[in-house]
């Protein structure tokens, strides 16, 4: 089941699903939440090519809970561009967004920028234990190897 925004901000309201720094009235959208873009691997003005970015927004994930990361369209429309991209139950951390700008923007820090979308998993689940538990800002790829 999707959630709509009311349900997510009633999971925040339980102590379930956590966001720091709490999120603002506007962040809660019909059918999930608004990140807010914090950062960019080397600190760019303007976006071109393939960048690194973090969410301001450091989330604790209940096992019963995951989301599908996308792109406001607001900044599709501008030419940016994020792969599919899912947040795994228990997932803790920044999020590390892979972002593609099509042409040249001005990088949009502060911004809204991510739109998260909310399942409920049926039953809940172990919590994710992979690479980027706890991660903080921009966390670059990590190989398989390490």
């Amino acid at each position: 089941m999707i959630l709509s925004g009311y349900d997510v901000e009633r999971y925040v309201q339980s102590g379930k699903l956590i966001f720091e720094p709490a999120l603002t009235e506007i962040q809660y959208q019909q059918n999930g939440v608004d990140l807010v873009l914090d950062d960019v691997e080397g600190h760019p003005a303007r976006l071109h090519g393939f960048h690194l970015a973090s969410t301001r927004e450091r989330i604790i994930v209940p096992n019963d809970l995951m989301a599908f990361v996308e792109l406001r369209s607001t900044w599709a429309r501008q030419g940016l561009l994020i792969p599919p991209t899912v947040v795994d139950a228990g997932f803790i951390g920044q999020l590390t967004l892979e972002v593609v700008a099509m042409r040249d923007i001005p990088t949009p820090y502060g911004q809204r920028f991510a739109h998260l979308i909310f399942a409920q998993l049926l039953r809940p689940t172990s919590p994710y234990c992979g690479k980027y538990q706890g991660q903080s800002g921009i966390t670059p790829a990590i190989s398989d190897q390490e």
